[in-house]
């Protein structure tokens, strides 16, 4: 409804001021080009659809030359003199770039290929670098627009679009055809690769490319500047740099996934099927185990039978590599693909030339020998272990080894038994699902320190407007927990780990933060800090942050009236009790000593304190009540002292 009202009122302008029309069209169309390459530009590094990456920066150029067309129109005079031929030069101009842009743009879809074995699902070919690939292109356009600016102002030899007294020329026509040409066979193109896109996505940008065909054609049926299919056109225009901006910049910032990181969206599942597939397999095999310890063979000819019988399981159900071993765990046989695995041949492994604890990579090792102890000691044992080798041409590869003990053994057989097999491609999966959810959890973060930066700003400026000191320190103090918060995620965002966080450095940098904001009247204020080093989750950090804040900055505002010097402290420890420590407090429930916290935190000042007569957890303060809200929060317990100024400690578990 908003935008039938818009294009109403451009109708009514159009009627009566066809300049202003056109102008307000021609800006529209470049704000929305300048936004969707903003948006593209800074997600390009992590941006796997190679068709966004290459719109985004086309449109850019795309705007620059449409901006330009705009500083033509009759009273702009920024180029006086110049008359309408250089403004029809500069939209034909910018329209050969889109018409081609579009063109060309399905090539650099990220494309599928079948791998060798016809047994292995589809896979993705890894892209080029998505940020050079960028680059490359903005180079590319950079180039062109360079060269098509050259020959419009100042080597003259860009073809005349109008002529003074006869209008628009042949050449003008004829490029509005090619260019409408050139759209529809990128609707085709587009359509032909629609399965690359999300249906919404797709809808859109198969409906601006329609419209920009459509609007070109109407440019080639008028011959003066403002006639009805010139005005058409420019409806057509802005309809389809509406529907793009919808495409990129809304479905973009509302579901980041089903466009940004479409292509990202589908591996993590094509990785989250193969582990399905793989656990599948895994269970089978415990399923082929359990069996085969259980199974009594019914007719007990000889022990030689009674061994290839323990195989048979191995040998018929599965394509891995099944072996027996002696009580010094050395091969007494070994079947299936040997080579292919490990890069030896059977006759080298059984003759001892290579063993098989060599194949294992040395940080692998111990586990190795850790397992066979434990077989020794309870041969009704099943080990399961998952374990790098080393091939024989260099190459790792990780497998994962069951073996169990074999009872009842005739001499000369192995006294254990198993089977290996390669799960290089789940461990591949594991990692990139890890890596995924990693980069997703970090975007999150990212995303969330970057909007609570945004409201700290507005209260910032929010704060300008008033006059009131009790006003503008409410709006210092909401923005100093607004900040608090988003360190958090900035830390989150770019620590080691996105679930937790070093909360001794966050410490650092919140008071560092906190003593900037309170500097006036306050130099003579030092802060000691004694931190361990703790890493705290996101559920824990939060509350106990803005604790911090309400602590320090009450002690900074309150705590040194005329007084130039003193002295803030803040510990940070781990502390874990004894278990007789324990045993004593279990006589007294409500002590905050029984509940067995693992961290303490202490915030104190040398100030004067707190009079005795106002019960911290009581006042009507809001940041004494914040504190006492999120201590319960997070089930931990606060103490204050009040001997020599202030000092609040706080017990908590993570």
């Amino acid at each position: 409804m908003v935008w039938v009202a818009i294009i109403g009122l451009l109708y009514l302008i159009s009627l009566g001021n066809y300049l202003l029309f056109h102008t307000v069209v021609e800006l529209f169309s470049v704000y929305v080009a300048y936004v969707i390459f903003l948006i593209v530009w800074k997600s390009r590094s992590r941006l796997e659809n190679g068709y966004l990456i290459f719109i985004g920066v086309a449109f850019f150029f795309i705007g620059s030359i449409d901006f330009l067309h705009t500083f033509t129109f009759r009273g702009m005079e920024l180029f006086p003199g110049s008359g309408i031929n250089l403004t029809v030069q500069l939209w034909i101009a910018a329209r050969y770039l889109e018409s081609i842009t579009f063109l060309l743009a399905p090539l650099f879809l990220i494309k599928r290929k079948e791998d060798v074995n016809p047994d292995v699902e589809k896979r993705y070919i890894i892209s080029p670098d998505s940020s050079t690939f960028a680059w490359n292109v903005f180079l590319v356009y950079a180039a062109i627009t360079i060269l098509c600016l050259l020959s419009i102002f100042f080597f003259r030899n860009f073809p005349a679009a109008y002529i003074e007294g006869s209008g628009i020329t042949p050449f003008k026509i004829l490029s509005e055809y090619i260019i409408s040409f050139m759209l529809f066979c990128s609707l085709i193109a587009l359509y032909v690769k629609r399965d690359n896109f999300e249906s919404k996505v797709f809808n859109l940008l198969a409906a601006s490319i329609a419209l920009a065909a459509l609007g070109d054609l109407s440019f080639a049926l008028y011959s003066h500047i403002g006639e009805f299919p010139n005005i058409i056109g420019h409806y057509f225009k802005l309809l389809s740099f509406y529907f793009i901006y919808q495409a990129v910049v809304g479905i973009g910032f509302e579901e980041p996934c089903s466009l940004l990181f479409r292509e990202l969206k589908h591996r993590e599942e094509e990785f989250r099927q193969k582990a399905i597939l793989l656990g599948d397999e895994y269970h089978l095999i415990c399923r082929m185990i359990g069996a085969n310890r259980t199974s009594e063979p019914q007719n007990k000819n000889s022990d030689k039978e009674r061994v290839q019988e323990n195989y048979h399981p191995f040998s018929d159900h599965f394509p891995g590599v099944w072996f027996q071993l002696d009580e010094n765990f050395m091969p007494v046989s070994i079947e299936g693909p040997v080579e292919e695995v490990s890069g030896y041949g059977k006759d080298e492994i059984l003759s001892g030339k290579i063993t098989l604890t060599e194949l294992v990579v040395p940080e692998d090792q111990p586990s190795v020998f850790e397992n066979r102890k434990k077989l020794k000691s309870n041969p009704k044992l099943v080990i399961e272990n998952e374990l790098r080798i080393r091939k024989k041409n260099g190459e790792t590869k990780w497998v994962r080894e069951i073996i169990r003990g074999i009872e009842s053994t005739p001499e000369g057989s192995g006294n254990f038994q198993g089977l290996a097999y390669d799960i290089t491609e789940r461990k591949m999966a594991e990692e990139a699902l890890e890596k995924i959810e990693r980069i997703r959890i970090k975007e999150v973060h990212h995303r969330i320190k970057n909007n609570l930066q945004v409201i700290s700003s507005l209260l910032s400026l929010q704060a300008e407007k008033f006059d009131d000191r009790e006003v503008i320190e409410a709006f210092r103090e909401s923005q100093n927990r607004v900040a608090s918060i988003a360190m958090i995620h900035e830390e989150l965002h770019g620590g080691e780990s996105p679930d937790s966080l070093d909360f001794a450095g966050y410490l650092q940098k919140l008071t560092s933060d906190l003593f900037n904001s309170y500097r006036v009247g306050k130099d003579g204020i030092n802060l000691t800090l004694e931190l361990e080093s703790v890493r705290l989750g996101m559920d824990t950090a939060i509350p106990l942050g803005i604790i911090v804040n309400e602590l320090v900055s009450n002690s900074l505002k309150h705590a040194f009236p005329g007084i130039s010097e003193g002295e803030i402290c803040i510990s940070l420890r781990n502390e874990e009790k004894p278990e007789f420590e324990n045993e004593i407090f279990d006589s007294v429930p409500d002590s905050p000593e029984n509940s067995n916290f693992h961290y303490i935190l202490t915030v104190s000042d040398n100030g004067k304190g707190i009079p005795d007569d106002i019960d911290f957890r009581t006042t009507d303060s809001l940041g004494l009540q914040l504190i006492t809200i999120l201590i319960d929060q997070i089930d931990g317990s606060i103490e204050l002292k009040r001997d020599q100024g202030t000092e609040f400690t706080l017990r908590f578990n993570d």
